[in-house]
């Protein structure tokens, strides 16, 4: 591709080629430029370094987070629909996905302002609505980085009495959405718990 014909969707393309092919590690100014097909130091009139071509991937893909359009049910609903969109994303782009959620709460905070409205509007205090998005985020960020493959499979030797064993024997069965589903209702139905009822609205008094 000619220098002078690249475009900021071009290189973010080609960006998101690199990390899904080869990883978010073999993603480089170089690399950039080799998938580009263009010089070493071409890209760099269009990015100035690694970490601004990541604020362009980041924006591109949380760009693609629709917060609007969750509908009028009750807020544990709207909250549960708009956590799914940004685990559909980040399942999408699984080399990046740190990378996404680093920049969700730093250059791209719409995905954040959205969870933390739907938070306010059930009536939680604003510290904690920041308490309770914190752990909103880190269920995702775990879920990227806690597998069940530290368990070894051991379903030959099966010791009833061994709850390890046991859970050995279960885990080759569960899949990823089972953990998500699991993880995702228990943390929504504690914030339900957590929530302030609503007060009832005072009488008006005749003047």
């Amino acid at each position: 591709m000619p220098a002078n014909t690249l475009t900021e969707d071009a290189i973010v393309d080609a960006a998101l080629a690199i990390v899904r092919r080869d990883g978010a590690g073999a993603l480089s100014m170089r690399a950039l430029s080799r998938e580009l097909g263009v010089s070493a130091m071409a890209a760099y009139y269009y990015v100035a370094n690694k970490q601004e071509l990541l604020d362009l991937v980041a924006g591109r893909a949380l760009a693609k987070i629709l917060t609007t359009d969750l509908g009028d049910s009750p807020w544990p609903i709207r909250l549960r629909a708009l956590i799914d969109r940004v685990d559909a994303t980040l399942r999408k782009h699984r080399g990046i996905g740190e990378v996404l959620l680093d920049r969700m709460h730093s250059t791209e905070r719409g995905v954040m302002r959205a969870i933390m409205e739907l938070l306010s509007e059930a009536g939680f205090s604003d510290a904690d609505v920041v308490k309770a998005y914190a752990m909103i985020h880190t269920y995702l960020f775990g879920r990227y980085r806690v597998t069940m493959e530290g368990i070894p499979d051991r379903s030959d030797v099966a010791d009833p009495d061994d709850i390890v064993s046991r859970a050995s024997a279960v885990t080759a069965d569960l899949h990823g959405a089972d953990f998500y589903d699991f993880g995702v209702e228990t943390l929504i139905r504690g914030l339900q718990a957590r929530a302030p009822k609503p007060q009832p609205v005072p009488e008006r008094t005749q003047a």
